[in-house]
């Protein structure tokens, strides 16, 4: 099993996985939140991404979540990526999480379980103004 860790702001990775769970109605498996706060230390921060790292390790790829590239979670992941063993997703929604409840026990490696999330994610980008404008132009024709 690919091994998930979230890595984000203020208590922000512990809701996110609290929120997909009540979602899914399903208890999160090999996944672990890891919180940036202000003024946590950057030696600490890295020492809970290694401890996390080696507790999800299932020998099919561990895949990072960070809430925004740039960053301090995104910096703080970016050294652990080993191409076909870690890689680190930026951008994290909820639908990302969501999806990753479900997904991830399928028959995707791990890059394509990262390119399948990534496209997820930003499919569920979007501007609803648009989308019922599009609609109501399509009814009306």
């Amino acid at each position: 099993m690919i091994g998930i860790i979230v890595v984000a702001h203020f208590g922000l990775a512990d809701k996110f996985l609290e929120a997909a769970e009540k979602i899914v109605r399903k208890k999160p498996e090999n996944i672990i939140a890891i919180s940036v706060d202000p003024g946590k230390d950057t030696i600490i921060i890295n020492q809970e991404i290694m401890r996390a790292l080696k507790k999800v390790d299932g020998n099919d790829g561990i895949l990072i979540l960070t809430d925004m590239f740039g960053g301090t979670p995104c910096n703080m992941s970016l050294p652990f990526l080993k191409e076909g063993k870690v890689e680190v997703l930026t951008g994290l929604n909820l639908p990302m999480i969501i999806e990753l409840l479900d997904v991830r026990h399928k028959d995707k490696s791990l890059a394509q379980l990262a390119q399948h999330v990534l496209a997820l994610g930003q499919k569920h980008i979007c501007l609803p103004s648009e989308i019922l404008h599009k609609k109501m132009t399509n009814e009306k024709m």
